[in-house]
């Protein structure tokens, strides 16, 4: 493990906890603003992370913490991901261990912490704002415990594009809508800390075979006009990245959200 990792963790860790406040009981009205953290865990040493991340969910549960929310998910790359609802840019004032451990003030919480630093090896952080009008969730697909694979599509297109970026996800939204198609897709924009202008994608389904087969049930719903605009976007696409990976609702703490709404 780095030395120089470990220490810059130390000095800015759980930036990704600190920044989880109350937000309401609607998720969808109010994921505007995302903090992305996403840990880079040596795979032998994986289970003594989710190890951490259990205790960490169990305390806060236990002692009933408030205004403190995040979603939690594994890619296949061993690469554990953390989401953090942001009421605005102001939370980022505080983003540090210290600012953790002020709200919890026990002293459990730094033990807890702690042993964090043991299997994590690097991580990154960046901002991203959630589109709903670019977005498509049918009423009739949940995204929470019921559905926990994901796939993640991360775009990056062209300086200047981004007009004519959203304008085809609006049209693709619009005829995933008339077209009543049962498979649903949220769009994130890159905001701050991510290349820009970048673009995520971001599926679900309940494993990746019922993915697989929803992907060909719309693929065939959509018939040639969805193949169109699906064309016309990738034309503008200068990077493509597509990882896949789980939701994990097991070490995830959100007692101030509702993932089925």
């Amino acid at each position: 493990m780095k030395i120089n990792s470990i220490k810059y963790y130390c000095s800015a860790s759980f930036l990704l906890l600190s920044m989880a406040f109350s937000f309401g009981q609607n998720l969808e009205e109010n994921l505007n603003l995302l903090l992305v953290r996403e840990d880079k865990v040596a795979p032998d040493l994986a289970d003594e992370y989710e190890m951490s991340l259990a205790d960490l969910r169990d305390y806060l549960t236990e002692n009933q913490i408030k205004g403190f929310n995040y979603f939690t998910h594994i890619k296949d790359d061993f690469q554990f991901t953390h989401i953090l609802p942001l009421n605005s840019l102001d939370e980022l004032n505080e983003g540090t261990r210290k600012a953790l451990i002020k709200k919890i003030n026990k002293p459990e919480m730094e033990l807890i912490m702690d042993y964090f630093d043991l299997s994590l090896d690097s991580y990154i952080q960046y901002v991203v704002q959630y589109k709903p009008e670019l977005s498509y969730v049918p009423s009739s697909q949940q995204w929470d415990e019921g559905n926990t694979y994901r796939k993640w599509h991360y775009y990056q297109f062209y300086p200047g594009s981004e007009d004519k970026v959203e304008e085809i996800f609006a049209a693709y939204k619009n005829l995933y809508k008339t077209k009543n198609v049962e498979m649903g897709f949220r769009v994130f924009s890159g905001f701050i800390g991510i290349e820009r202008p970048t673009y995520i994608l971001t599926t679900w389904a309940n494993s990746p075979l019922d993915y697989h087969q929803d992907l060909e049930k719309a693929s065939t719903i959509l018939g040639d006009d969805g193949a169109l605009l699906w064309s016309k976007l990738m034309e503008m696409v200068k990077e493509a990245k597509i990882t896949e990976g789980w939701y994990l609702p097991q070490y995830s703490y959100a007692p101030d959200t509702n993932l089925a709404e």
